[in-house]
């Protein structure tokens, strides 16, 4: 992958931050904060749990120690994290399932793209991304949150970050 797809994906990842922040926002004021962080976690170990289970399941066996590397356990761990998400989630929009998700490529992201860019890079890209996202979901309003507009000055600001990227990558 070029450098340039690695930091596209960065801000993607980025983007997908600003999504999931705006989510437990919502979750924050139905929930309450905690009761937020605990949906995105399950969702986050379900995503982690069936990356690694369909990985097992195809022959690449995760580089996790005994019983870790196995695809039934890996299995099992998925089905009782999604029991538990299902049930954390009643009375909630099933969308906000996928909060945790977010969470996931990052900590997959960081992992695969960290090599290869460094963690300046990557942490400049994911925070353009980041920034370009919670523009986008204040001045919308996302998630019934208080919109807030994008103005002269955030475009500004947004420009600035973009433009730390462009000389991280650089220098």
């Amino acid at each position: 992958m070029t450098q340039a797809l690695q930091i596209l994906a960065a801000m993607l990842i980025g983007l997908g931050g600003a999504t999931q922040t705006s989510m437990l926002g919502a979750l924050g004021r139905e929930r309450g904060g905690t009761e937020g962080a605990w949906i995105s976690l399950l969702g986050s170990v379900m995503g982690i749990t069936i990356v690694l289970a369909l990985r097992a399941a195809r022959g690449d066996t995760p580089n996790l120690p005994s019983p870790f590397d196995r695809v039934p356990l890996q299995v099992v761990l998925a089905s009782i994290v999604v029991v538990a998400l299902v049930a954390s989630l009643r009375g909630l929009p099933p969308y906000f399932a996928v909060t945790g998700l977010f969470g996931t490529a990052f900590i997959v992201g960081a992992g695969l793209l960290v090599p290869s860019l460094g963690v300046a890079l990557f942490f400049g890209a994911v925070t353009a991304g980041t920034l370009v996202g919670a523009v986008g979901m204040d001045h919308v309003g996302a998630f019934g949150a208080a919109p807030h507009h994008v103005s002269a000055l955030r475009v500004l600001g947004v420009s600035m970050l973009l433009a730390g990227v462009v000389v991280v990558r650089s220098g």
